[in-house]
């Protein structure tokens, strides 16, 4: 009878919850998921695919020839080979590294202020059609190349589209946004945290299955494939997605709402001696009004403000200026200058990533001849264990020892130090792996980061703070990319891992900003 009383309370109690908060959580997620995921299934897939196709179609090698590349048996001239051609595919990945860069980086500049006066989903929309129409491109290229000779330049053309709809850019604005407006300081590091993992579920899934998937079909099927998952996604935000802006909005009015009634209450408790008093402060201050006046003045300037940034498009110098106040503007405690320490650890992280993705996948395949089987389940476990490490981060370190966001954030510079040492001094396959161990907190980095900035700026402000962040980390491709591919060509003859230790030295400097 008990049992039966507990379920039926429990169901009503189902029932009388706005479902709308129950699924928060499930509106974000899966698109952030399926991105990744669709970009993890085809990168290492469409690396080798521009690898072959500029043996075969710009440097006329044959065919059997060109299918051995990656092949450890393969004699020193097949591996003379590589080495040549990798040099020549190293300029192709950082000239679509720059086109992916540019634009968003100045789309950067606005969305986050215009996000904060429109909503996120219209930013949202737009990156998601770029991202659509990008991988549909790559797609028919690649169909088309298995029966005529193309250029593999051509696939440095299929970044266009989602660069001039901002790209990562601007979607990584729109969805920190996002998940910004409907938490709340306590759920935030949390939510922060679990989006970190399900990124890295998508990043190691991804890669794990396109080995497979490419194996069992071909590189245009594969590409088809993750072009499919993104569209898909693509309608699914302009038909089911709401605006958390709006959401935003509401939940801070029933807070002033409740505010309001409480601070209503206080004063119909007040003794006759408290109310009298306040008549008293009340006539002073009507004697003294004219003086007073003017200090409505900011409010009304503020106001004003906002009308205006509520007028101006997209690329309006309003949002650029606002953009520029908010994050230079004094704060109390030092918060200023947390935030521009917290953003340049941030951009030092980014730099590595931009400036390893352009030249990683060419350095395994120089230095061990590795298949696109054992450097996709080199990534897997690359993205696996790091995510046990977010876990063990959050739930012991955190919850138990009660370790600090900014000590955590620490703990994960140290990791990503040791980790690219490792990847530096690495002679041997399992050296890689052992890299990995070591960097394996390197992942609750991000959150801890994004949380520390949340903590100290108001929500209204985010968009604006995520924006200069995202715009700094867009422009790191135009240095990291052209320095890593520099070094990695000056050294690809006799220590083509050399780039690992320029890793390592920039997430030093990391360390010391947020130390």
């Amino acid at each position: 009878m008990v049992d039966k009383t507990f379920i039926s309370g429990g169901v009503e109690h189902l029932k009388n919850l706005p479902w709308q908060k129950i699924f928060y959580m499930f509106y974000i997620e899966p698109i952030v998921f399926t991105l990744i995921f669709s970009h993890m299934l085809t990168g290492t897939v469409m690396r080798n695919e521009i690898i072959y196709q500029t043996c075969k179609v710009i440097f006329h090698y044959n065919e059997t020839d060109c299918k051995r590349l990656d092949d450890k048996e393969a004699g020193p001239e097949i591996h003379a080979i590589e080495t040549e051609i990798q040099a020549y595919v190293a300029d192709m990945f950082l000239t679509r590294m720059l086109i992916e860069s540019i634009v968003p980086a100045i789309c950067g500049l606005f969305s986050g202020s215009w996000s904060d006066h429109y909503g996120r989903k219209p930013l949202l929309i737009a990156s998601m059609i770029g991202f659509s129409g990008s991988g549909i491109i790559s797609t028919v290229i690649c169909a088309l190349s298995r029966s005529y000779e193309i250029n593999p330049w051509w696939y440095t053309i299929a970044a266009i589209p989602h660069s001039f709809l901002g790209g990562m850019c601007v979607f990584t604005v729109a969805a920190m946004c996002f998940i910004t407006d409907i938490t709340d300081m306590q759920s935030r590091p949390y939510r922060m945290i679990f989006i970190e993992m399900l990124i890295f579920v998508a990043l190691s899934s991804g890669s794990l299955l396109s080995s497979y998937v490419y194996e069992a079909t071909n590189a245009a099927v594969t590409q088809g494939i993750s072009a499919s998952l993104v569209t898909m996604v693509t309608v699914y935000i302009v038909c089911c997605l709401p605006e958390s802006l709006h959401i935003r909005q509401e939940i801070e009015a029933r807070e002033a709402e409740l505010k309001n009634i409480s601070i209503e209450c206080s004063n119909k408790q007040a003794n006759d001696e408290k109310q009298e008093k306040t008549k008293s402060e009340l006539n002073v201050t009507n004697e003294k009004k004219p003086i007073d006046s003017d200090e409505s003045n900011p409010k009304a300037e503020k106001l004003e403000a906002e009308t205006e940034a509520k007028k101006a498009g997209l690329f309006s110098l309003t949002h650029l200026k606002e953009m520029i106040i908010t994050c230079w503007k004094p704060r109390e405690h030092n918060a200023r200058g947390i935030i521009w320490l917290v953003t340049l650890a941030m951009f030092m992280t980014m730099f590595v990533v931009d400036g390893v993705m352009t030249v990683m996948y060419l350095f395994v395949r120089q230095k061990f001849h590795w298949s696109i089987r054992e450097y996709t389940f080199f990534e897997t476990v690359s993205q696996l264990v790091p995510m046990v490490g977010a876990m063990l981060g959050i739930v012991i370190l955190r919850k138990l020892f009660g370790l600090s966001v900014v000590m955590l954030a620490l703990l994960s510079l140290s990791s990503e130090i040791l980790g690219n040492l490792a990847k530096g001094f690495a002679h041997l396959p399992w050296h890689m792996y052992l890299s990995i161990a070591l960097g394996i907190f390197r992942s609750i980095g991000g959150p801890m980061c994004r949380t520390i900035v949340s903590n100290i700026v108001p929500a209204s402000d985010l968009g604006k703070i995520y924006s200069i962040k995202n715009v700094l980390q867009s422009f790191a491709p135009f240095v990291a990319g052209p320095l890593y591919t520099f070094i990695y060509q000056q050294t690809l003859s006799f220590c083509p891992g050399l780039f690992n230790f320029v890793s390592a030295a920039l997430f030093l400097v990391a360390f010391v900003a947020i130390g």
